[in-house]
């Protein structure tokens, strides 16, 4: 059975990066779909101009600096705002943040001004760009090789930099979260900086809605006992809420009282 359509577009999208091109038969023959399944998903992300198909594949559509951040940003909208402000609720006066460049952790900024005193480190220019009015805390971004598609700084230099710093508490997505494969993504070079983030924290939480969860992408980033908390939109299944019992992670979610099991075991099964 092939992946469903958000994980193709994942894929499709990281191997243009990596590779600058793709041909159709190769990308059908690792994901396990038809051709014509592809061609769809072609299609479907030239029409939000993130690619341009040619004769048997596509290639990388010329550099937008908002549209793949944008296209990430409007999905999943209104659970990333309810875990935003739950996120927010973790964090105190005096704290050392870390960031990481997604757009799950974008919506934790609004609530930033009901803190004072706080240092922020970020190697996003999208994060900064709710940032950069808050003079009221420090604000430190770690510079890099920029990729325009994700608005972010990664590479050597990027990577040097965070082996300074420490003590700090890190807000970080992935692609994936599972109970046996941790947390994962999609994309070799977030994974790695990601890691780095993992080892330099003095805490880890986990933010993601209900998507991310039991389908684990192709790069393990960390298992799940390394996180201290798990931020999500949706109340989880009971073998959830057992797992982070047993390895002492704090999991939050709304208190909706309305929802029925049905729907909660339907979403996260």
């Amino acid at each position: 059975m092939g992946l469903l359509a958000e994980k193709r577009y994942n894929y499709i999208l990281t191997e243009l990066r990596n590779n600058g091109k793709i041909l159709v038969g190769n990308i059908a023959k690792t994901l396990g779909v038809t051709e014509v399944t592809i061609r769809r998903d072609l299609l479907h992300l030239q029409k939000d101009g993130l690619l341009k198909k040619t004769y048997g594949g596509a290639v990388l559509s010329e550099p937008d600096l908002n549209t793949s951040t944008h296209f990430r940003q409007t999905r999943n909208l209104k659970a990333k705002k309810i875990i935003g402000k739950l996120a927010s609720e973790l964090i105190e006066d005096g704290d050392i943040l870390y960031f990481e460049a997604g757009t799950t952790c974008y919506e934790i900024l609004p609530y930033l001004d009901g803190y004072k005193d706080l240092t922020i480190i970020v190697n996003s220019l999208y994060l900064m760009s709710g940032l950069h009015e808050m003079a009221n805390h420090k604000v430190i971004i770690i510079g890099g090789q920029y990729r325009p598609e994700r608005m972010d700084m990664v590479g050597p230099t990027a990577e040097a930099t965070i082996s300074q710093l420490g003590g700090f508490k890190a807000f970080t997505g992935a692609d994936d979260i599972s109970i046996h494969s941790g947390i994962s993504g999609a994309d070799v070079v977030t994974v790695g900086f990601a890691k780095l983030i993992l080892q330099r924290a003095s805490q880890v939480v986990f933010v993601g809605d209900h998507t991310k969860f039991n389908k684990p992408a192709l790069y393990k980033i960390a298992d799940i006992d390394h996180l201290d908390y798990i931020v999500t939109d949706i109340k989880p299944s009971d073998q959830w809420l057992k797992t982070c019992e047993q390895n002492n992670i704090k999991l939050i979610h709304p208190d909706d009282k309305a929802q029925s099991a049905t729907q909660s075991k339907n979403v996260w099964a």
